[in-house]
């Protein structure tokens, strides 16, 4: 019989997980680096699960319902100005010196530095004074603080909306792309895709977002996703050399501005020759990254349906790279991250709902590749 989640006996178990996962990374450039990420994430999981087990259930409950105050922090952090009012060499900055540089009257400004500190995204170096930390220095970059604020100010409008859009619907069905809790929360009339092209601001926010490092290296930690584009798509001739009529074309639909496929080609020189373009037909591959996920299943059979008409019945294959959740025993940012979705229509599906999907829209699933990281896999799919 396993331990009770709270007993003195499983707090040990933990405490030993910890330990000898620690013995497995070293220090290196300022952080940890792990033997492997398997090894990472079970010294998180492990971490998580002994913070639950020294508090009480009460105190767990009350810290889950504090999120949104610690996520209104960041916020408040990133719309002031802070960050780049710090110095980066790590050295503090006095609350005075700070208000004064942003324009905010000195006790407000200190209410939201103390929500930040408390929670690591500042360091307090003494009292009423500032710094820099890892954290904070992560949203230096403009597209990771872009990212946050699309999260916050749009997506989080729709997910607080939830309960009572759903309750409307009385718990029946989540909506759908054209009527989603995104349009309840935003008071409009217009669903995402048309509100990020009416609204400059989210349109701006948005695009600036989607070229941060923040999605990517909760995956492979590459805009391209994991499936080895060099191994599987280097087409050799008898001599054992890859001719020029046989070069690959890996059609990127939906990419933004092309950062998926210049990670592609950054990370797999051998395909130099190859033609990577952002939509075309007769392609060799058609690369769907994150892209599935921004739509309910109907609207997905219209996707599929057109690239599966484009496609060579011979020659091509399909890559999806998103999120592909566990059918049991789902992580925690892949389940928050469904609800997410579900606020402007879409879906973070499991492995058994894609393999659904693509069945019922003239595909068959050839391999899912994933990678240790977990979540992000990439579905390689070719038509039945």
């Amino acid at each position: 019989m396993s331990p009770e989640p709270s007993s003195s006996d499983y707090i040990h178990l933990l405490v030993e997980r910890i330990k000898a996962a620690t013995q497995h990374c070293t220090r290196a450039d300022g952080s940890l680096q792990f033997e492997s990420d398997t090894m990472r994430r079970d010294l998180i999981v492990a971490a998580e699960q002994l913070l639950m087990a020294a508090r009480s259930p009460e105190e767990t409950l009350f810290a889950i319902a504090q999120q949104p105050a610690q996520n209104a922090a960041l916020r408040c952090l990133i719309a002031l100005g802070i960050l780049d009012k710090l110095p980066l060499n790590g050295d503090s900055c006095s609350l005075d010196d700070l208000a004064e540089a942003v324009g905010a009257e000195k006790t407000l400004l200190g209410r939201i530095l103390r929500a930040c500190t408390s929670t690591s995204l500042l360091n307090e170096t003494s009292e009423l004074h500032y710094a820099h930390n890892a954290l904070s220095r992560a949203l230096l970059p403009p597209a990771n603080r872009a990212l946050v604020t699309l999260m916050y100010d749009y997506i989080g409008r729709g997910v607080f909306a939830l309960p009572e859009f759903l309750r409307e619907r009385k718990w029946q069905d989540p909506g759908s792309y054209a009527d989603c809790s995104f349009m309840l929360g935003s008071h409009t009339t217009l669903p995402m895709w048309e509100f990020y092209e009416e609204d400059a601001v989210c349109g701006k926010t948005f695009d600036l977002g989607m070229q941060s490092e923040m999605v990517p290296a909760l995956s492979s930690g590459k805009q391209g996703g994991n499936f080895p584009f060099g191994r599987e798509l280097s087409l050799p001739n008898t001599t054992g050399e890859s001719q020029e009529g046989d070069q690959p074309t890996i059609v990127d639909l939906g990419g933004g501005r092309g950062q998926g496929l210049q990670d592609i080609r950054k990370n797999h020189p051998e395909l130099s020759a190859a033609r990577f373009v952002l939509m075309d037909l007769s392609a060799h591959v058609y690369y769907l990254r994150r892209c599935l996920h921004n739509w309910d299943d109907g609207a997905c059979k219209t996707i599929l349906s057109n690239v599966a008409n484009a496609m060579d019945a011979t020659r091509s294959r399909l890559l999806v790279t998103d999120m592909v959740v566990d059918n049991e025993g789902a992580a925690r940012g892949a389940a928050w991250e469904d609800l997410g979705m579900m606020a402007i229509g879409g879906i973070e599906r499991t492995e058994r709902h894609w393999r659904d999907l693509l069945d019922q829209n003239g595909f068959r699933v050839h391999k899912i590749w994933r990678d240790d990281s977990g979540g992000h896999a990439t579905i390689e799919a070719r038509l039945k």
